[in-house]
Order: structure tokens, then C-alpha cells, then sequence
């Protein structure tokens, strides 16, 4: 047997899906349509699990046909990412101005010292994402040169973009028991119950009186978000509607870094604006394509709710079927001082970390989870809003 008819020989034994479709095509330029008997003779191409991530015959890779993109905790992640101590997570702010005023010299200060100073205090919450395996799987199976890659570390990866995707749904919601078929207690103390003013409802129809155990009445306007000219249910997306729920945000050179909304919410922007007011910019912190406006970046998020989206039953719901959301985000300077902050304990397991395989079955099946231990906080509710109703 010569060299050549011997390499051929191991490559398509090696190959027999390739050598397969192969011989498919020439027996259609031969022929015809009598090619179409060829799979049913030789079986049809039917891939398992197994053989899906085994075949040397694919590509490298799993292509994503399910998560979508979301850019919040993404921000945040790479702005503040603090670790905390103890059972609790507390967020101090000043909410009242100390005594002062004019005076008439002879005249007497009222030196009654008062509290200008409080704290909110979050617990932290807890997520995990399971993944399974069968020991024949990742001990026999998926080794050798035939692994083209670990079954395990897509898996990990996959349960990565769980884990991901549920943090990014969740920071749009609450993480308070607000009753019967309304206990969020377990989940993140998002943005939902944190850039609200305790009177009018959000976008869910919920009202909070409270964030972070602290009324805010008692503190007002210390943890109220703005309202302004423009109201929380904006109903139409308009470039005054913009500008005016921006600036409602803006105090001295604070002002709001990103915008982010839906699709649809992204869509009505490109409906409204002039052309000359649409400018293609790239956020550099997170590298996310986006809008200018004044200075901040505006971003689309798909975990936003609005009318496209969906109630998860394994992801959490993203769905307002009012209208779509907005949510103008200042997120403060980088590190300690930064108004958004996403918590992470200080546990590496508890970090997005992996406790390992356990097996505790009569079988060979294994499974582990990967951990999320922390909450969301935001210091400076009055510097951030959302709106939300907007249908055209």
C-alpha cells in the first residue's frame, strides 16, 4: 500500500462523518438525487452528548444559541468588586446638614448636636448554578485524543453564563418579602427598590418605603431617587425626555455614566433622535457598544425588562409588559468610593467559585455548584433613576 492510499485510509477512519458527506456529494454529482439514499444505508448522523463534544470532526467551541447580554454587572464588576466581613454588608450617607446660619455678634449658637449621619444594612444573598457529570463521562469517555475539549470545563463555562445571566436579571429587581407571591428575600436588593422615592410605584408595581432597613421617609430625600420635569412612567421615548430625566440626575460635576435599556427601548431612541444626535461610541470600561449622550454612554441590555422579555423559570423574569425600562446609572469613581457596588465575599468558593465534585448517590454520578455569596448596594440613590412605561 503506498504512503498516500495509507494516509488516506487513517483519515477516513478517523473521519467518518467527513468521508461520509463526501462520498454524499460525489454520488450527487454522479447520480443525482439516488445520493439522498446514502445516510440510511450508512446511519444516520444522530450525536449524543457524548459524541457531540468527542467527534474530532467538529470545531472547537460550543456556538451560544441561549444567553443573551447584559452589561450592568459587567460594569460593575470592573469598577468594585469589595469584599466585606462579617454577617452583614452596612452603606453609610450623610442625610442632613449640621446647624449653622447668620448671626449678630452677642448672639448665642445653638449647639444641640445633631444626627446628620445613618447607615443601610444588606445581608448577604446567595446563588449557586449545579453542574452534574457522570464519572464514565469525564474519567473514560472524554479522554484521550478524541476530546477534542473537556465536557467539564464547557459545562463550567456554561454554568458561568447561568450564574451571569441570573445576577444580571436579578439587579433589575427587589430583595424584599413585600407578601404572598412577592417574597424576594433570597434575591439581590437591585435597582427596582433602590432608585424609587417610596411613593411612586415601579415598573413592577411595587412601592418601597424602605431600603436597606433605613424608612426613608425618616432620612428623606437622603434615599430618594430624582423625579423632576419628567416622571418615573415616561410613556414615550423623546430626546426631551432624556435630557430632562438626565439632568434630574446631575449635581455639580456628578452626572450619570451609562444609560442602559432594551432593544425595543434602544430601537424607539434611533426612532426619535435627528441623525445628527445619534453618535456611535464604545464604552471603555466594559468594551460595549452603545450611543453618546451628553456625557454619558447609552447601552442596551437584553436581561432589561421590557415587552420582549420573557418570566424564566430558570433564569428570573425580565419581562414588563407595560413598556420598556430605562435606567440612567452613575456609578461613582473607582473602587471604595463608588456608589454602585456589587459585593463579594471573601471566600474564594463564595466568589464564583467551585465547591468540587461530590458524589452522595449509589451510582457514579457526580455533581458540584458554583457560588455566589454578596448583594448589590447603591450609596447614592439621588445621583441614578429608572423609567419605565415607555411604549412608543
Amino acid at each position: 500500500m503506498t504512503h498516500a492510499l495509507r494516509h488516506g485510509r487513517d483519515f477516513c477512519r478517523a473521519n467518518p462523518i467527513v468521508t461520509m458527506l463526501v462520498m454524499t456529494a460525489l454520488l450527487w454529482l454522479i447520480r443525482g438525487s439516488e445520493a439522498l439514499a446514502v445516510p440510511l444505508i450508512m446511519g444516520s448522523i444522530l450525536l449524543d452528548d457524548v459524541n457531540t463534544v468527542t467527534t474530532k470532526t467538529i470545531m472547537p467551541g460550543v456556538v451560544d444559541n441561549f444567553f443573551k447580554a447584559g452589561p450592568v454587572i459587567a460594569y460593575m464588576r470592573s469598577r468594585f468588586t469589595r469584599r466585606w466581613v462579617g454577617p452583614q454588608i452596612q452603606e453609610n450617607y450623610m442625610y442632613a446638614p449640621m446647624r449653622g446660619g447668620a448671626y449678630k455678634k452677642g448672639g448665642t449658637f445653638n449647639i444641640t448636636k445633631r444626627q446628620t449621619r445613618s447607615g443601610m444594612l444588606f445581608t448577604p444573598r446567595y446563588y449557586e448554578v449545579n453542574i452534574t457529570e457522570y464519572l464514565e463521562d469525564i474519567e473514560v469517555e472524554q479522554t484521550g485524543p478524541n476530546a477534542v475539549f473537556s465536557i467539564v470545563k464547557t459545562d463550567a463555562a456554561e454554568a458561568a453564563l447561568t450564574l451571569s445571566a441570573i445576577l444580571e436579571i436579578a439587579v433589575f429587581h427587589h430583595g424584599q418579602n413585600l407578601g404572598i407571591g412577592n417574597d424576594r428575600s433570597a434575591e439581590l436588593n437591585g435597582l427596582e427598590e433602590a432608585l424609587t422615592d417610596g411613593i411612586n410605584p415601579t415598573y413592577a408595581g411595587n412601592i418601597f418605603p424602605s431600603y436597606g432597613g433605613q424608612t426613608r421617609i425618616d432620612v428623606s430625600p437622603a434615599l430618594n431617587s430624582p423625579v423632576g420635569l419628567v416622571v418615573p412612567s415616561m410613556g414615550s421615548m423623546s430626546f426631551r425626555g432624556l435630557q430632562h430625566s438626565y439632568l434630574s440626575t446631575c449635581i455639580g460635576s456628578e452626572h450619570p455614566a451609562i444609560g442602559t435599556t432594551t432593544n425595543r427601548g434602544m430601537g424607539y431612541i434611533s426612532e426619535t433622535f435627528l441623525p445628527h444626535q445619534i453618535v456611535d461610541v464604545v464604552d471603555p470600561e466594559i468594551n460595549w457598544p452603545g450611543l453618546k449622550f451628553n456625557q454619558a454612554r447609552i447601552v442596551v441590555s437584553q436581561y432589561c425588562p421590557g415587552a420582549d422579555g420573557v418570566n424564566d423559570p430558570d433564569l428570573g423574569n425580565y419581562l414588563a409588559p407595560a413598556g420598556e425600562t430605562f435606567w440612567w446609572l452613575n456609578p461613582g469613581p473607582q473602587g471604595d468610593d463608588a456608589y454602585m457596588r456589587l459585593y463579594i465575599a471573601q471566600s474564594a468558593k463564595f466568589a464564583f467559585g467551585f465547591t468540587g465534585f461530590k458524589g452522595a448517590r449509589d451510582d457514579n454520578m457526580v455533581a458540584g455548584q458554583i457560588l455566589f455569596g454578596g448583594n448589590y448596594t447603591h450609596r447614592a440613590p439621588r445621583l441614578s433613576r429608572g423609567l419605565y412605561a415607555i411604549a412608543k
